[in-house]
């Protein structure tokens, strides 16, 4: 017996629920990718760090790139087998985020968005701080930690969403890769994870108090360190 066809829209609709449509659609249109140079990226103090005695790598990430969960980058970009064990006095690379990307062999089609990516992760090391201030003022005001919205000023609102939209205009071209090249999906994924949490921060959705901010942080993290990862192995 003939199977009677389905009509267009639960045949798109099934083929939707197939591809995962639980995660947030990207945006109807994507904004144009900013124009932004290697140079243009803030680099860190020291290009290279020598390891003290009784430092480790979340000492080396947080001070080099902001954040402690970039110590999976600096150990990927040293090629350290056990981040964990770091001889006082070694040398480590801590170049900036692009830089960094680029001299592990970063096919030249990607990286204005990781360039973009870092830029906007130099943004935001003010730019969350200053949306912290504002949470913590509110939650203070309202006398408690259970509040789930807050008014945000203006001026950090454009902000945010500016740097939210900078990254879907960045995932964009991560998620069109060349012939030969796989999708680098973890990267993608952690990115796309910040981006959305921003624009909860943008109009002052709070998720968690105590995580939101953390998260985000996070995300940026381990997003460059897949990134890397994508890289040395030749964007497989």
């Amino acid at each position: 017996m003939i199977r009677p066809l389905l009509p267009p829209f639960f045949s798109l609709l099934l083929l939707a629920l197939a591809c995962g449509c639980g995660r947030r659609p990207p945006p109807a249109i994507i904004p144009p990718l900013p124009s932004v140079k290697m140079e243009d990226v803030p680099a860190p103090a020291s290009a290279t760090v020598t390891i003290p005695r009784g430092s480790n790598l979340n000492t080396v990430a947080s001070t080099a790139y902001g954040h402690e969960d970039f110590s999976g980058f600096v150990a990927a970009l040293n090629g350290l087998a056990d981040p964990e064990r770091v001889a006082a006095g070694a040398v480590l690379k801590t170049p900036s985020l692009p830089a960094a990307l680029h001299e592990a062999g970063l096919d030249p089609a990607y990286q204005p968005a990781f360039n973009v990516l870092a830029q906007t992760w130099a943004e935001l090391r003010t730019a969350l701080p200053d949306y912290e201030r504002e949470r913590d003022l509110a939650l203070h005001t309202s006398g408690t930690r259970d509040t789930t919205t807050f008014a945000i000023s203006a001026p950090l609102s454009r902000r945010l969403l500016q740097c939210a939209d900078n990254m879907d205009a960045a995932l964009d071209v991560l998620a069109h890769p060349k012939e030969g090249h796989k999708m680098p999906r973890s990267t993608i994924g952690q990115f796309a994870g910040a981006a959305g949490m921003l624009r909860s921060f943008a109009t002052g959705q709070i998720g968690s108090p105590d995580y939101d901010v953390f998260m985000t942080q996070k995300s940026f993290g381990l997003g460059f360190t897949y990134a890397l990862l994508w890289v040395q192995s030749h964007h497989q």
